[in-house]
């Protein structure tokens, strides 16, 4: 009976000191990727993507992991090291994981912009920004996702042209 909880005291000590491991990967490798004056490294920026995302696939019910699951999409879409459809992947797990999370709405906001002006396709774009409109219609940000998809499409010389009248 001793040795079962020896042996189940040591993998916990592992697992924990294993996610130590892994949030200072993460730390080594934000300041190789955000510290002014570093030269930016794509291969950096893709690892730590990869790495937030590892922690997260790893630890879902860590409170971090929500968290790092964001900066990813930040760092995906801000980077655009991996191109559009990283920043959209991450959105989805985001959105899917952690619906309740305090920066999903942003997420899903996000991904109708990568849509919208990164890939171009003005369809899934409004897609996502009524999918947004259906999960949080009383976000703050819902009436400006409204006046996006209202105004998907049009030229922005002709909403210059709206506005001014």
């Amino acid at each position: 009976m001793k040795r079962i909880f020896l042996s189940l005291f040591v993998a916990l000590m592992l697992l924990s000191c294993g996610d130590k491991i892994r949030v200072k990967k993460i730390k080594k490798l934000e300041s190789k990727v955000f510290t002014k004056g570093v030269e930016l490294k794509e291969e950096n920026v893709i690892n730590l993507v990869d790495a937030y995302l590892l922690y997260a696939e790893q630890n879902p019910d860590d409170a971090k992991s929500p968290d790092f699951l964001f900066k990813a999409l930040d760092v995906a879409v801000g980077i655009n090291a991996e191109g559009p459809q990283k920043a959209i992947e991450v959105a989805d797990i985001l959105i899917e994981k952690y619906p309740d999370f305090e920066m999903t709405p942003m997420a899903t906001y996000i991904k109708g912009f990568v849509y919208e002006s990164v890939v171009g396709d003005l369809d899934k774009a409004k897609a996502v920004y009524l999918q947004f409109l259906e999960m949080y219609p009383d976000n703050p940000m819902a009436e400006e996702v409204r006046t996006v998809v209202d105004n998907l499409g049009i030229p922005l010389e002709e909403l210059i042209k709206t506005f001014e009248q």
